[in-house]
């Protein structure tokens, strides 16, 4: 059957689309049957395109759900049964070498796995875009964007979900999808853009355009894209300016959307407004859950405020939610700083539920002036969770945790699980770095410091604390060597003064800004003695080309906190703390590195770290490159700040 052309009133129209109104009527508004057969055959190829685009979507879950749970049934049968882990050594190798590349960090996405999956969805938009439709006719091509919108749509929230089901099927959380919720949203927001600019285009060209301003469906269809130009500007902008704002308005403006998306499309018979209840249905179950959660651990419950320095909040909670678990992350409520908002927040210790906040703005700001002027004080308080997944570290033997800044909320929250649940393993061990930019902040984990020192099996933890702006480094500055001529000790003042000027920069170490960073263990390595310490300084490839004349990065490296002498027990005794502060920033690189090297290839390390972007990048390029088939079996954890 020859289509109708576009370019007449009976070439196109939204009927039979995801786009609502109707189509050019014809004697006395009602289509001919050319064009109601045309019409049905474009509805019949639109639903067949969503339905492979849903199926493509469903492959790649299922992708990871195999590959996931494969590598859980592989770990087993190594660890239980010899025979049936030989079997499994050809997957093992395949799946290490792939993470290897896939773990790395790549510019604009966290990874280079991530920015696979982005492709592979893009492209999938692309082909069901253009794929066994019109091209030519606006109208049509209108349509099937028009059905994309709304498919991504359905995307958008599945990815946004709190209780997502995806969390047992693949490991992977709300907060770890969250870069595909945006990817999605902004991809929806494309196909919705095209979709009416295609159909105004038409409608202008066949003189129908006031016509259409009349029509309820097409007015709402302006409500509805403008909702969700709302939502996107939201999440582009107000998010990084004023967060409680944002959220507000995101919400907000979501809900307007998808009212307004029903009324556009309200016929059954064409699909579309099925789907938009779908959407809404999957957002407010969602969102009932959630309520349903909050409500019922604030019965008979409190927490109790207590101030901490450097603008610290601690949290203590009476009843704990089931499962809750450090590392995790709970919404707390407190309606007596804001009535009608929840906030995330790891949990750090799990006997007597325990949060530590650091003041920024809005909730936490407010939070923290209310406790400093009613320190200790009791206030009503709720919570929805615990969320979040990480691999459970006892299933490894060695477990390396990395944390800059607040971000040892969940390292602290996670080593003092792993000692809880330890007994007489000889071959476990733990190795704990965390670098903070001022000693008030150890003061906020001042306890877990002390148990990680005096537990039965603190002789398995091997710590090693950073201040990048240490008040006392002058106490250190006369045992340092000097090298090539060039005194070490106004380099390092130098490096000290940069840190400090960083802002909100990690501590990481300075030769390892990313994935093109040469690799430390390659450089020409000076071993230097002074006195009753070991310094050992790495040059990068920029001081050797200049003869040394550039800042060395000076590693104190230490098997154990005991092994520490001289001036850093002087440092950190000057401070009431027992593990050595060293000054400075640590070289992340070299120190995940003698972590994972030493390791037999029969065990398996973790690596797990929380901080800044810059931390993480570090954190994630070095482990990838530890990723070997002949060595341990290395896994990888990113806790990032932020939803």
């Amino acid at each position: 059957m020859s289509q109708p052309s576009s370019h007449t009133p009976n070439g196109g129209g939204h009927t039979g689309t995801a786009g609502g109104g109707a189509a050019a009527p014809n004697d006395g508004g009602r289509e001919s049957p050319a064009m109601q057969a045309f019409f049905a055959a474009r509805q019949r190829k639109n639903e067949h395109m969503m339905k492979m685009y849903a199926l493509a979507l469903c492959g790649l879950v299922a992708l990871f759900f195999v590959f996931h749970w494969t590598r859980w049934l592989c770990v087993r049968a190594e660890r239980s049964w010899r025979p049936l882990a030989t079997l499994g050594r050809p997957f093992v190798a395949i799946e290490r070498f792939v993470r290897n590349l896939l773990v790395r960090k790549v510019p604009g996405f966290k990874s280079a796995g991530h920015a696979l999956l982005v492709t592979t969805y893009v492209v999938a938009n692309v082909v069901v875009g253009f794929t066994n439709v019109n091209t030519s006719s606006k109208a049509t091509l209108a349509s099937r964007f028009g059905w994309l919108a709304l498919s991504n749509l359905g995307l958008v929230i599945f990815l946004a979900l709190k209780n997502t089901p995806l969390a047992f099927l693949t490991a992977y959380s709300y907060e770890r999808l969250n870069c595909l919720h945006r990817i999605a949203g902004y991809t929806m927001f494309i196909w919705m853009v095209l979709h009416a600019s295609l159909y105004t285009t038409f409608f202008s060209e066949s003189g129908r355009m006031v016509t259409k301003f009349k029509d309820r469906s097409e007015i709402a269809a302006i409500v509805a894209g403008f909702s969700f130009l709302t939502v996107v500007l939201s999440a582009t902008i107000l998010q990084r300016i004023w967060y409680e704002l944002f959220y507000v308005v995101h919400i907000s403006s979501w809900i307007m959307g998808i009212v307004a998306l029903g009324f556009h499309q309200p016929v059954i018979a064409n699909k579309g407004i099925i789907v938009t209840l779908l959407v809404a249905s999957m957002w407010i179950l969602d969102r009932l859950i959630r309520i349903t959660r909050v409500l019922y651990y604030s019965l008979n419950n409190e927490a109790k405020l207590y101030p901490l320095p450097n603008g610290g909040t601690k949290v203590i909670f009476k009843k704990a939610p089931a499962r809750a678990a450090a590392g995790k992350h709970c919404f707390i409520w407190i309606p007596a700083v804001r009535k009608f908002e929840t906030h995330p927040f790891t949990i750090y210790k799990t006997d007597s539920l325990e949060f530590t906040i650091k003041a920024q703005n809005g909730f936490t700001h407010d939070l923290h002036q209310n406790v400093v002027a009613n320190p200790g004080i009791s206030v009503r308080a709720s919570l929805d969770g615990p969320y979040g997944t990480f691999p459970d570290p006892m299933d490894y033997d060695k477990i390396v945790l990395i944390a800059g800044g607040g971000g040892a909320t969940f390292t602290f929250g996670l080593v003092a699980n792993i000692l809880e649940r330890l007994h007489d393993e000889p071959h476990k061990s733990i190795t704990f770095i965390w670098a903070v930019k001022k000693h008030e902040n150890l003061a906020w984990f001042k306890e877990h410091l002390e148990t990680l020192k005096s537990h039965a099996h603190s002789p398995k933890v091997d710590v090693s604390i950073y201040v990048t702006r240490s008040p006392v480094a002058s106490q250190h500055h006369h045992h340092l060597p000097h090298i090539h001529g060039h005194g070490l000790l106004h380099q390092t003042q130098s490096r000290m003064s940069e840190s400090s000027s960083g802002g909100s920069s990690p501590p990481i170490s300075p030769t390892s800004g990313g994935s093109g960073s040469p690799d430390t263990e390659k450089m020409p390595q000076l071993p230097l003695h002074t006195h009753a310490q070991n310094h050992a300084v790495t040059l990068s490839e920029k001081d050797l080309e200049h003869g040394g004349g550039g800042v060395p990065v000076v590693s104190h490296h230490s098997n154990t906190a005991e092994n520490t002498t001289g001036t850093e027990s002087h440092h950190h005794n000057a401070h009431g703390y027992e593990h050595a502060i060293k000054p400075g920033r640590p070289d992340m690189v070299t120190l995940i590195r003698q972590a994972v090297v030493g390791t037999p290839s029969n065990q398996r390390v973790l690596v797990a770290a929380c901080g800044p972007d810059g931390l993480m990048r570090v954190v994630r390029d070095t482990t990838a490159r530890l990723i070997q088939g002949d060595g341990p079996g290395v896994e990888l954890h990113c806790e990032q700040f932020g939803w």
